[in-house]
């Protein structure tokens, strides 16, 4: 054999195998089963739902303004809020949360002194809570196992 038929016969063995991959595997539901969405679908249809909670949250919040705001945010459940926003000691604030989505989120304060643990459904409902920042008042709101969606959160001087 020459090597000019070699490198033909070589080239045309590469390409079958090629072409009966190619065949033999792709996007083909096994019989009886269905295609599965390809993870790029996934991905944008989580990120089309992530933004409907996330205009959802903002909105139940926008309709609670009130009083003097000092910091507020969006976040996903996942990542959670943790922030010292720096407070004055003393002074008495009001947190509005929404959580819009599945599961639980909950509050906490740090010191705890400020106000209890307080569980917040993320059914879109609204939350309040005051307190009275304490020295370096942190706040955290974590979504408890299993909860997903978006957190859109204010604090306000009252």
């Amino acid at each position: 054999m020459t090597r000019t038929t070699r490198k033909s016969a070589f080239a045309g063995a590469v390409a079958s195998t090629l072409l009966l991959a190619a065949c033999s595997s792709g996007n083909h539901a096994p019989a009886g089963g269905t295609n599965s969405a390809s993870p790029a679908r996934s991905s944008i249809a989580a990120q089309q739902q992530e933004k409907k909670l996330a205009a959802q949250a903002r909105s139940a919040l926008e309709a609670t303004e009130t009083g003097s705001m000092v910091a507020s945010g969006l976040e996903r459940v996942s990542d959670g809020l943790h922030t010292d926003a720096g407070l004055s000691p003393g002074t008495a604030y009001r947190l509005t949360v929404v959580c819009a989505g599945t599961g639980t989120a909950v509050i906490e304060f740090a010191p705890a002194a400020a106000a209890a643990r307080k569980p917040v459904s993320c059914d879109g409902t609204t939350a309040l809570e005051r307190f009275t920042a304490k020295h370096a008042q942190r706040v955290d709101i974590s979504g408890e196992q299993g909860a997903t969606g978006m957190i859109a959160w204010r604090i306000d001087r009252v």
